[in-house]
């Protein structure tokens, strides 16, 4: 029983041990590398995060690989510190989002008209770092042959392509 007290007592110490300066050091870390990745996220766009917004992606990864620090570490306190101060900002930026117009123009990418009337926006398409092979290939899947049946075609704030027939 001394033993399991003793590992128990090991995990739940940060290595250094406690003070204030840990728990601020640990907050300030993950709000500053919080609001980094989602510059990241916003300056390099959509498509890097398919299929979540840019800051459910970096919570995701962000959760992944604290946890994998705390697994490996000798201490699961900092990394569980970490991770609540990354899921409160996480909580905050999609209530934020979910309210305000300015707190979701930061947070999220605006979807971009790929196709209008059959006509490809080359400019967009650049823009987005879309390749006429990724359109073609949602454009297949909608069930048409070429892009003069599509009405509009959007890369969305979350990374996938809608294809509008018609």
């Amino acid at each position: 029983m001394d033993t399991i007290a003793s590992a128990l007592l090991e995990i739940l110490t940060p290595e250094a041990g406690w003070s204030a300066q840990l728990v601020v050091r640990v907050t300030l870390s993950t709000v500053l590398l919080f609001t980094f990745i989602l510059v990241l996220a916003r300056t390099f766009g959509t498509r890097t995060f398919a299929s979540f917004t840019s800051y459910d992606f970096l919570t995701n990864v962000a959760a992944g690989s604290l946890v994998a620090s705390a697994i490996l570490g000798r201490s699961i306190v900092e990394a569980s510190l970490a991770l609540l101060v990354l899921v409160l900002l996480q909580f905050v930026v999609s209530g934020g989002s979910a309210r305000w117009r300015g707190a979701q123009d930061a947070a999220d990418n605006d979807p971009v008209v790929l196709v209008e009337r059959g006509v490809i926006q080359e400019r967009a398409m650049r823009r987005a770092r879309v390749s006429r092979a990724i359109l073609d290939q949602h454009v297949r899947q909608a069930g048409l042959d070429d892009v003069g049946g599509v009405r509009l075609a959007v890369l969305e704030s979350g990374g996938s392509i809608s294809v509008l027939t018609g």
